[in-house]
């Protein structure tokens, strides 16, 4: 720098010290007091200017302008303003400093500045365009969340509360004439509630996020309120710990078909690990009842299963619905994982 070659008056670095001050001072400036970032980048050159007569190295502040350059968000009122900065800098290197090699390295380090200042802000835009696109993605997801917890509440609840409305009036009108007729109404409204309940519990557990474990238990507890028998073989360590949240994902919509869709009886859930090392899950139903055939439908093709095959793609596994007289099984499988 000239101040080290040659020295400095008192009057220089009081001067220096001042353009500094207000250097530092304009990006602090708070709200309504802080000027536009165009003005921010003509107050340094003019400092920078200011400071010729003094005999410092003026050209740093011109650099300082054009990193500010880089943050205008305008890219072509950038680079223009940027153009008019570096012109005037080249000008008065040339006419009044005459320090062509100083210039130049002005020149160069303001080059590099503007450009790592642009490339910072462009990153900080995608930043916060990514922050964006993240809370409403958020957003959504909490919306259709609570609009399928309604569905559920509704497709639940909607229907089982209509049956022991009719089931109760029908079992006022036989009394007192026919008080057998009424007591099977009863008996009928007492089984509808406990599938209303069990079914209940299932949609409102799939509000929380559990083991495989504790879905199981959930979800046998469900179905035994309502009056199925469950057995239940092997044991849920044979599952691949890594898969246990979509394991549990499909036991919950497993035996909530069960409960929904199908006449079924009985339920049987069986863990297995094969010879091959491949692990098996197989939920079954079964009827003794001639609903729909013979067959309880507690699986067939729809968005609950399309929603299972989705998952299971993710960590290589498949999944097979198998009909039977008794009733019908999904059987999951998941290559071998510990």
């Amino acid at each position: 720098m000239p101040w080290l070659a040659h020295g400095a008056t008192f009057t220089a670095v009081i001067a220096f010290i001042i353009g500094s001050a207000v250097f530092i001072t304009l990006p602090l400036l708070p709200g309504r007091l802080a000027p536009p970032i165009e003005w921010r980048v003509i107050i340094y050159a003019l400092i920078g200017i200011v400071l010729i007569p003094f005999g410092g190295y003026w050209g740093v502040f011109f650099i300082s302008a054009a990193a500010t350059c880089g943050a205008i968000d305008n890219r072509r009122r950038a680079v223009a303003l940027l153009a008019l900065v570096l012109a005037v800098c080249i000008l008065l290197a040339l006419t009044l400093d005459h320090n062509v090699i100083g210039c130049l390295i002005t020149l160069i380090v303001a080059a590099g500045t503007f450009t790592t200042m642009s490339l910072s802000m462009d990153l900080h835009r995608q930043n916060q365009a990514l922050g964006r696109a993240q809370d409403e993605i958020r957003a959504l997801t909490l919306i259709a969340e609570r609009e399928r917890f309604a569905r559920d509440l509704h497709d639940t609840l909607g229907q089982s509360l209509t049956v022991i409305a009719l089931k109760s009036e029908l079992g006022r009108r036989h009394l007192p004439h026919a008080p057998e007729n009424a007591v099977r109404e009863l008996e009928e409204i007492g089984d509808r509630a406990r599938q209303a309940l069990a079914e209940t519990r299932l949609a409102v557990s799939a509000m929380r996020v559990t083991s495989l474990e504790q879905e199981l238990a959930s979800g046998v507890e469900a179905l035994r309120d309502a009056g199925l028998e469950v057995a239940v073989s092997g044991e849920t360590r044979l599952m691949p710990a890594v898969h246990d949240a979509v394991l549990a994902l499909i036991i919950r919509e497993g035996l909530t078909n069960i409960l929904r869709h199908a006449n079924a009886d009985r339920c049987i859930i069986r863990f297995l690990r094969l010879a091959t090392g491949e692990a098996q899950l197989e939920i079954a139903d079964q009827s003794a009842s001639t609903a729909h055939g013979g067959i309880p439908l507690s699986f067939r093709e729809g968005n609950g299963i399309k929603g299972m095959r989705a998952r299971l793609a993710q960590v290589d596994g498949t999944l097979l619905i198998n009909r039977h007289p008794e009733g019908t099984s999904l059987v999951i499988t998941l290559g071998e994982a510990s």
